[in-house]
């Protein structure tokens, strides 16, 4: 039997493997997006189903459906959108960002090596997270009817998961920044309570934002 020679070797076409890999990735996505909008129109049609039966019927228990349903959609909401934000910013900088096969506790939709990408494409990828909360924030204030209670919870609740993640996420991404490694800024804020005072804070605008609506109604 001839020897094979170097020019009938197989070559690989690496432009046909990165599409394929590019499609691959693509499927994904639309996975994990059509999971996610299941996510959010069903939080949202629970929320508007027990609204409507609280107002046909006038019942209490309705009532208290409409605003568990309300609480319900307020993070599940700005949660996802989030995560979306995230994986927006990291996109749009450049950095290495693989989609996962399927989204981890509920929300988490791409891994981000951060030994891989650089500091910019770290703060790209933070604050696209930390600005997607405030544009449902923004939304609701268009849409979403201010003067029932359950709306008033709804956009409290926005509003408090828009503000933990901004006092969590905020500092870290202005520590990198300004020269700061990615790693160290993150387990620094993590082990230092950062996560905690974001939600402390978050708790704190939430409530306050519910009075002041109340009151005006």
């Amino acid at each position: 039997m001839a020897e094979t020679t170097i020019d009938e070797t197989p070559t690989v076409d690496m432009s046909a493997l990165q599409n394929a890999a590019r499609e691959f990735e693509r499927a994904r996505m639309k996975q994990i997006g059509g999971f996610h909008f299941a996510m959010v129109i069903g939080a949202l049609t629970m929320w508007g189903a027990a609204q409507a039966w609280a107002q046909v019927t006038g019942w209490t228990i309705a009532e208290f459906a409409a605003i568990g349903g309300a609480l319900v959609a307020g993070f599940v909401i700005p949660s996802t959108i989030h995560e979306w934000g995230h994986f927006t910013g990291a996109r749009m900088s450049g950095a290495k960002s693989p989609v996962l096969e399927a989204p981890k506790k509920h929300f988490f939709m791409f891994d981000f090596p951060i030994e891989e990408n650089d500091s910019r494409q770290f703060v790209w990828m933070s604050w696209g997270g930390i600005i997607a909360p405030w544009v449902v924030v923004l939304l609701a204030l268009i849409f979403v009817p201010l003067s029932i209670t359950s709306g008033a919870v709804l956009l409290a609740t926005l509003v408090s998961r828009a503000v933990g993640v901004a006092v969590f996420e905020g500092p870290i991404a202005q520590a990198v920044s300004k020269g700061g490694d990615p790693t160290e800024e993150l387990t620094k804020s993590v082990t230092g309570g950062g996560l905690a005072k974001g939600g402390k804070f978050g708790n704190i605008a939430g409530i306050a934002l519910f009075a002041l609506l109340w009151i005006a109604a």
